[in-house]
């Protein structure tokens, strides 16, 4: 029986192709369906000011955009909220339904504007003051102001008369300088020391100084805090000579005064700095002890104090060597 060519299944060149049919497209062949479009959730409000979310809003009375979180914030926005702050331009025709009430005319609208708007005050700026520059004024450079010069009109400052610094001209901040002096003073103060002296009259005889060898020590003048100082530190010692007659004719001794630590305090009122004495003889064997206390009372005194007693071979001395340091001060 003869198939229908309803059921019939085509056939090409003897090949039947039916069993293609039942084939399904794969996932990569088939038709993308459309995505259903996600509405976008709206955003909460917040805070213009504070930048806050809030859930009751206080909305701007002009505008209707700005929220706020409370009245403060609104105030605080306001010296910078009101250049963009302006009226919607046209407000939306009110339904046929709805009832016009007498509180929507034109007059309570403007009066409720203003009571919405916020007085600005100089305690309303907080923390961003360069928001004041408004747009419309332009940019302004910065232009350094000139100072006037100082007319004979204007009051002048009061002059102060400061002393000169001391040191050398390279030293303007007054800053260490030390100079050395030793070689010029050694000298003075030797020259001074051999100065002509007489000889004093004790037990019997005469007691004589016949010049001084040499003065050990350094001196100097530094500058601190720009101010000069006069130091110095010396040693010298002194020759003695003790003369006497005996039956067996003129008998001479020989002896030394040493004297340490003689220091530019040394002669300073209330100075606790006395310099350090020593007396000695040869063959002191030759005195008497009585003799030989009485020589040595009149060369130092008889205690050794400091300043030696008038009348002693040391106070001659000292009054040399306080010359000296009076002129040391000159030394240059």
């Amino acid at each position: 029986m003869a198939e229908s060519k309803a059921t019939a299944a085509p056939k090409r060149g003897g090949i039947d192709y039916s069993k293609f049919d039942i084939i399904e497209d794969s996932d990569d062949e088939k038709p993308k369906q459309e995505t259903a479009v996600v509405k976008a959730t709206p955003e909460k409000p917040h805070c213009h000011n504070c930048h806050k979310d809030i859930t009751k809003p206080l909305r701007c009375g002009v505008c209707k955009k700005a929220s706020y979180c409370s009245s403060q914030c609104q105030k605080e926005d306001w010296p910078y909220h009101k250049r963009a702050c302006q009226k919607p331009e046209a407000e939306a025709k009110p339904k046929p339904d709805e009832k016009k009430t007498p509180s929507d005319s034109k007059a309570k609208q403007e009066k409720r504007v203003e009571e919405d708007k916020v007085v600005e005050s100089d305690e309303n700026l907080t923390w961003y003051r360069h928001r004041e520059w408004k747009p419309e004024e332009g940019k302004k450079e910065f232009k350094p102001a000139q100072i006037a010069p100082q007319t004979a009109a204007q009051p002048t400052e009061v002059e102060v008369e400061v002393a000169p610094m001391a040191g050398s001209a390279w030293n303007k901040a007054g800053t260490w300088e030390d100079k050395d002096v030793t070689a010029e003073a050694q000298k003075t103060l030797k020259e001074k020391l051999n100065e002509p002296l007489s000889a004093l009259d004790v037990a019997g005889g005469s007691l004589s100084i016949e010049g001084v060898d040499s003065v050990e020590g350094e001196a100097s003048k530094p500058v601190i805090r720009g101010r000069q100082r006069h130091m110095f530190d010396f040693s010298f010692k002194a020759k003695l000579a003790f003369k006497w007659m005996q039956s067996g004719g003129q008998q001479r001794i020989d002896g030394h005064l040493e004297v340490s630590d003689f220091t530019n305090d040394t002669f300073s009122s209330g100075a606790d700095a006395a310099p350090g004495l020593r007396v000695s003889f040869k063959d002191t064997g030759k005195l008497e002890a009585t003799r030989r206390r009485a020589v040595e009372a009149v060369c130092c005194g008889a205690d050794g104090t400091w300043p030696p007693a008038h009348g002693t071979l040391l106070h001659e001395i000292a009054s040399r060597m306080e010359s000296w340091a009076k002129a040391y001060h000159e030394i240059s």
